[in-house]
């Protein structure tokens, strides 16, 4: 594991890591991480394990996520979307492949099914807990009582002892993009290999958004659901048959 740093558009620097062959190998990973979380979440779990396979794995904390430079308040999905670009110009300059896989989990499945149809350098795209309708999806994120402080106050403050983001505020800005970006529109722009994975019993994100986002893409697309599985695919054996999953995927693109 390597600490890397990159600047984004707006001259910000991302930080996150690299796992993996630095200098061999042909194919490149890069993972996004949800929200409210960071690259050394469920990012880090699975970027460790691909790294044993052989592949170039990178994580790194979107602008406004707790290592990476910005303010939480400011933080917008557009925004995470134009960092992936950064991201991968990174990965380019810095490190050699031939193919390059995005992964995105929860919310950096959204970033990465709005991005993935602008960037020619993609292989492959693997949607994790990932969600089709952003109206729909705005509940998953806030509950009635958030909601109605952002209508009210145009801010939330997260109460959340022991994590990154406790006493962080996100303004108003953030819960309108679920009203105005797309994912159904542009993941229908994106024509290369698709993997869908969701579990069976995600708590977050029904398995309908999974089944919405396959029908949806184009060809060629796989859907995997595994069976009891969580919105973090958290336990030991679920996370197996996810890592198995992609390597897979991989393998065959």
């Amino acid at each position: 594991m390597k600490k890397i740093s990159f600047k984004n558009k707006d001259g910000l620097t991302l930080r996150g890591f690299v796992y993996g062959p630095l200098f061999s190998g042909d194919t490149a990973i890069l993972f996004l991480h949800g929200f409210p979380g960071h690259c050394s979440g469920t990012g880090q779990r699975f970027c460790r394990a691909l790294s044993c396979f052989g592949y170039l794995t990178m994580s790194f904390d979107f602008s406004g996520t707790d290592t990476s430079d910005g303010k939480f308040s400011e933080k917008r999905m557009s925004k995470e979307v134009d960092d992936i670009k950064y991201a991968i110009d990174f990965l380019e300059k810095k490190y050699f492949f031939k193919k390059l896989f995005l992964i995105g989990i929860s919310t950096g499945a959204i970033d990465a099914a709005l991005y993935a149809h602008s960037d020619k350098r993609i292989t492959g795209v693997v949607l994790l807990s990932g969600v089709a309708d952003l109206k729909r999806g705005v509940h998953y994120d806030f509950n009635d009582e958030q909601i109605a402080l952002f209508k009210k106050k145009k801010y939330i403050i997260y109460d959340r002892p022991g994590k990154w983001y406790h006493g962080k505020k996100l303004k108003k800005a953030f819960y309108d993009e679920f009203f105005v970006l797309d994912v159904i529109k542009l993941l229908k722009k994106y024509k290369k290999p698709l993997l869908i994975v969701h579990g069976s019993k995600d708590e977050a994100v029904p398995i309908f958004e999974a089944k919405d986002l396959y029908k949806t893409a184009n060809e060629p697309k796989k859907l995997v659901v595994i069976s009891g599985a969580d919105h973090q695919f958290s336990s030991l054996w679920h996370g197996l048959r996810v890592l198995f999953t992609l390597v897979a995927f991989i393998r065959k693109n």
